[in-house]
């Protein structure tokens, strides 16, 4: 993912936020929703927020994980919540898990300008992933959820996309970048009063 130096000089203004939001090739169609307050159309779709519980078959993204660094034993992936499920999307989540594992799923990032409520730049697709099989959960009588973990495309590789988290790696993509030589090592820092 490239970011022009226009973009830069954007995302420096004081008053940008940015928002995630999750694209989900499910069986019934594709889903594209996200974890904030109403609905937005960007390049041309409609991404749906939790402004509604009870609309859209009761299922709204509320909540997206940081992106997990990859280790041995650890693929790079991302959890969804998708809360406020109703009776027929529980159902229909039984009826379909199945064929919702392995689908695709990609994680899109879009910066707002505040005082416009655009995106200015549109979508940016820094994670193409693979959705794994769904978790329900039940909180007391009313409150369900429905879990996914959404995998990385490069789960397979046996470095992390982009090179490794070290100095080495970090210097890879950053020539300059003289901080990566902390990764990994434990700092203290003795202030004298």
């Amino acid at each position: 993912m490239t970011v022009s130096a226009e973009e830069l000089a954007f995302l420096r203004r004081p008053h940008v936020a940015r928002a995630w939001f999750a694209e989900l090739h499910l069986p019934s169609g594709i889903s594209r929703v996200h974890p904030g307050v109403g609905n937005f159309i960007i390049d041309g779709h409609e991404w749906r927020g939790v402004s509604d519980p009870m609309a859209h078959g009761g299922a709204q993204l509320v909540y997206i994980n940081a992106v997990e660094d990859p280790r041995f034993g650890q693929a790079v992936s991302v959890e969804i919540v998708i809360s406020g499920a109703n009776r027929d999307f529980i159902s229909y989540i039984h009826e379909n898990a199945g064929s919702i594992e392995g689908v695709a799923a990609n994680l899109y990032w879009a910066a707002f300008d505040a005082d416009s409520g655009t995106a200015p730049f549109g979508m940016h697709k820094p994670f193409p992933g693979l959705l794994s099989a769904p978790a329900i959960q039940w909180e007391g009588s009313g409150v369900r959820t429905v879990g996914f973990t959404i995998e990385s495309v490069w789960l397979s590789q046996d470095d992390p996309y982009g090179g490794t988290w070290s100095y080495t790696g970090q210097l890879k993509r950053f020539p300059d970048d003289e901080g990566g030589e902390f990764i990994g090592i434990k700092v203290n820092e003795t202030i004298d009063l």
